[in-house]
């Protein structure tokens, strides 16, 4: 059985979970690797076939999606291109984790397509949802990476369809503790408007991480840092408290670690939307902005966090085990109705 694992490369939580899931696979298929997207930051640990431009959404500096740079920066033609031209029909199955490229090409060629990711949780069965439903959102969600089956994954265990969060071995072998300060993830903002925040709050040390840096600078009690794993998880380890958007990587390894979080959803991103509703039902202080007029509340969730308690359970032996059988159903299913007509 010959799979392609095609992986999102925006942001860096499809990558981070796309490593802790080879290994389980590499016990079950023969598979290769593709990337769509930016260039990862992360390193998979495991060699990348090809890595296409793909589609990827870009930030304003306000905490939301640029909608008009998103279709400019974009390369529809292209993306076309690599739709008609990726080879899908060389493999048994595509393993999909929110790649749009090879979902397209897998709808265009007749190639089986399952997919994992968190954006396939949002529209199953028990997920809770904001007072707005976003139902022309959700119905572009499920356009843009089409999968003939989709295993989502979310905080809760919601129904049998769905998978706890895929987290880290790295962030498992640490040791929490807290006293280092506070651990600042907010992508979608610039370094000046948190600034602005934390300057008027130095009673507690800001560890700020932003893709805009190339190298450590501090301001006062606030420490500006590269987009680094390793230092990102040292700090993790020992923060008081996490603020960042509602990307489910972050926050579901700040949920694993027993740290407070306060959540910022992108403007405009449903998935993080979507995530924040059941983060707030949680017990998880959300927030619609990180901004002057939000300073009373920071500073209140400052001098009282609060952590959530909650165990995340390893079902990715479980999860590639039903991969396996759900493709085998579907073959035996295929060849079936085959041979009746």
């Amino acid at each position: 059985m010959k799979v392609l694992f095609a992986i999102q490369s925006t942001g860096n939580g499809h990558i981070s979970r796309a490593k802790e899931l080879i290994p389980y696979m590499n016990r079950r298929f023969q598979f290769d690797v593709i990337t769509s997207g930016p260039k990862p930051q992360l390193d998979l640990g495991y060699p990348i076939k090809k890595h296409l431009k793909g589609l990827t959404l870009h930030y304003n500096k306000k905490g939301g999606i640029d909608w008009i740079k998103t279709l400019l920066k974009n390369n529809l033609f292209l993306f076309i291109w690599d739709v008609i031209f990726l080879r899908v029909q060389d493999y048994d199955l595509v393993i999909n984790d929110f790649e749009p490229i090879s979902a397209w090409s897998c709808k265009l060629k007749g190639v089986l397509c399952f997919g994992i990711s968190n954006q396939l949780s949002l529209w199953k069965k028990g997920i809770p949802k904001p007072k707005k439903r976003f139902r022309s959102t959700i119905r572009f969600l499920k356009f843009f990476a089409p999968v003939k089956i989709g295993y989502g994954l979310h905080y809760q265990k919601f129904n049998e369809e769905i998978y706890p969060p895929i987290i880290r071995s790295k962030v498992k072998k640490l040791k929490p503790f807290n006293g280092n300060g506070i651990v600042v993830y907010l992508p979608a903002y610039e370094e000046k408007s948190i600034l602005e925040i934390t300057n008027k709050l130095p009673h507690r040390q800001w560890h700020i991480f932003s893709r805009n840096i190339s190298q450590k600078k501090s301001i006062g009690s606030s420490h500006l840092y590269p987009i680094d794993e390793d230092v990102f998880l040292n700090l993790l380890s020992g923060a008081d408290g996490v603020i960042t958007n509602a990307g489910f990587t972050t926050t579901s390894e700040s949920l694993f670690l027993n740290k407070p979080l306060l959540v910022i959803p992108m403007k405009g991103h449903v998935e993080q939307i979507y995530n924040a509703v059941s983060l707030n039902k949680m017990g998880v202080k959300v927030l619609k902005k990180f901004s002057l007029k939000q300073l009373d509340e920071i500073d209140l969730w400052l001098k009282n966090p609060q952590s959530i308690k909650i165990t995340f359970e390893n079902e990715l032996r479980g999860l590639v085990d039903q991969i396996a059988i759900d493709f085998i159903k579907n073959k035996f299913n295929q060849n079936f109705l085959t041979k009746i007509n």
